[in-house]
């Protein structure tokens, strides 16, 4: 686990999360505005998005899933939904945003050696 990352597109989100970095630093301001939207999110309509995209992804060929995911995304609103498909990163890791960090907004991050880094949205793992 590292202390902290600098992330600036969602590729390194992607790597900084999946290797539990404590604090998270998003320079990006439209990550960061994505990241947002996920972490102030209700539960239900997050889990109505992941769901509904998931099921989409998986039943691409059979118009019926393309319902089934078009009602799911539908369902959790029209902020929600672009956030979560420019992020487009795996259930676990949009979970892993919204359960296992606390936003911490813009500001600065002070590292062990006394660097310190400004971002557009700090996230400390809890």
């Amino acid at each position: 686990m590292t202390e902290y990352a600098l992330v600036s597109s969602k590729e390194e989100l992607k790597q900084a999360l999946k290797s539990e970095t404590r604090n998270i630093i998003i320079t990006n301001q439209s990550l960061a505005a994505n990241v947002v939207r996920i972490k102030t999110a209700s539960k239900v309509a997050l889990v109505a998005v992941v769901g509904g995209a998931g099921v989409a992804a998986v039943s691409f060929w059979n118009p019926v899933g393309w319902t089934a995911g078009a009602v799911g995304i539908a369902a959790g609103g029209a902020t929600l939904t672009p956030a979560v498909l420019a992020l487009s990163l795996s259930a676990s890791l949009i979970f892993l945003i919204y359960n296992g960090y606390s936003i911490k907004g813009k500001g600065k991050y002070t590292a062990p050696d006394g660097s310190v880094f400004e971002g557009e949205v700090i996230l400390e793992k809890k």
